[in-house]
């Protein structure tokens, strides 16, 4: 397998949120404006820390893609396919090695006919596809507060995150300092 190269980032985009909620709100905010643009075989890499809301985020962007049923990690299945009208392809690379991605067949998945989402990319950074979407989860200064970065790597993924950040991280302002 070859490493593919990633083109330069897009201008980096955050936004703040203060519980779960506001988390799957942001996430069903960039799947309403992917499933506005069809966007078929996007690819979203999905960081962050264990306990970060990484789930709830895909929670969230399933819902704005169209999808029905419950979304959950698929830690131990390693994918999870869930029908809509854009299928969504929800990844956890977290139990893997890069010497074992081969056998997952990841290219098939980032190539196809929906939305992939990858949760811990940094392992299958070979597959990425040069033009995707980084987003960053971080924890914040309270229990409940998250930081959502986003990084677009072509694609138009610069329209698709000012889209999101005016649509979702608008409600979700910054808390003052206590």
């Amino acid at each position: 397998m070859t490493g593919r190269t990633t083109p330069p980032g897009g201008e980096e985009r955050a936004c703040e949120t203060h519980s779960p909620g506001e988390t799957e709100l942001v996430g069903e905010a960039l799947g309403r404006a992917l499933r506005a643009r069809e966007a078929r075989g996007c690819v979203v890499a999905l960081a962050g820390p264990l306990g970060a809301g990484k789930t709830c985020f895909v929670r969230g962007l399933a819902r704005g893609l169209g999808v029905a049923g419950y979304v959950r990690s698929p830690t131990f299945t390693l994918i999870h396919e869930h029908r809509g009208p854009l299928p969504l392809y929800h990844v956890d690379l977290y139990r893997l090695k890069a010497s074992e991605l081969e056998t997952l067949g990841l290219e098939d998945l980032v190539d196809g006919p929906g939305v992939t989402v990858i949760e811990w990319p940094d392992v299958g950074e070979s597959v990425l596809p040069p033009e995707h979407l980084r987003v960053e989860i971080e924890f914040g200064r309270g229990e409940e507060d998250r930081v959502i970065r986003f990084v677009p790597r072509g694609g138009g993924y610069e329209e698709v995150v000012r889209e999101v950040e005016a649509c979702a991280c608008s409600r979700s302002r910054p808390r003052p300092p206590s």
